[in-house]
């Protein structure tokens, strides 16, 4: 029995830290984490690497059918096994009917996460306004934080979108926005 046990233990070490609960404390993630964590909350993740080594394009199908990204930022730097910071992207092609001012109210109104236009968007060429969260893993965050930060942005961004294209709750008197 004994040799059964420290056998399992010794597999565990090996298989290296697993995010065994939301309230564990992480400092830096891999790929392999940020999938388990979209996977947990039920997002359909797409495709991985588009955005570097450890990114994810994913879908919240359940809620809003959002594609969004998650990519770890600061990876592999000195002394350090894996990223110290997510990206979280909501992102929506530009239609020239967007105003750095509306993008900018969006910023004043939902602070929580940052609203931006480029010119020639992720891929060099479409307009694309983003909403994005960032998160600092440097002294350490909860697995569950880190999930509640994603819901927030998922949550924000269509309510954004809706102002920075003025329809929805946001569309002027008299548009009924079919």
């Amino acid at each position: 029995m004994r040799r059964i046990l420290t056998s399992l233990a010794f597999v565990s070490f090996l298989a290296g830290p697993a995010l065994a609960d939301d309230s564990q404390v992480v400092k830096s993630v891999k790929l392999a984490d940020l999938q388990r964590i979209l996977v947990e909350e039920g997002y359909t993740i797409n495709s991985t690497g588009d955005d570097g080594d450890v990114s994810i394009r994913a879908t919240d199908e359940e809620n809003t059918g959002l594609i969004f990204n998650v990519i770890g930022t600061a990876c592999e730097v000195e002394g350090t096994d894996g990223c110290l910071g997510i990206n979280m992207q909501v992102r929506y092609d530009a239609d020239g009917q967007e105003t750095l001012e509306r993008i900018n109210d969006v910023n004043l109104m939902w602070a929580a996460t940052s609203c931006w236009y480029s010119e020639g968007g992720t891929d060099g060429y479409s307009p694309t306004v983003g909403f994005t969260r960032y998160v600092i893993l440097d002294g350490g965050m909860t697995v569950r934080n880190i999930k509640d930060n994603l819901l927030n942005l998922l949550a924000i961004a269509p309510q954004g979108a809706d102002y920075v294209w003025q329809t929805g709750a946001y569309a002027p008197e008299g548009d009924d926005d079919w």
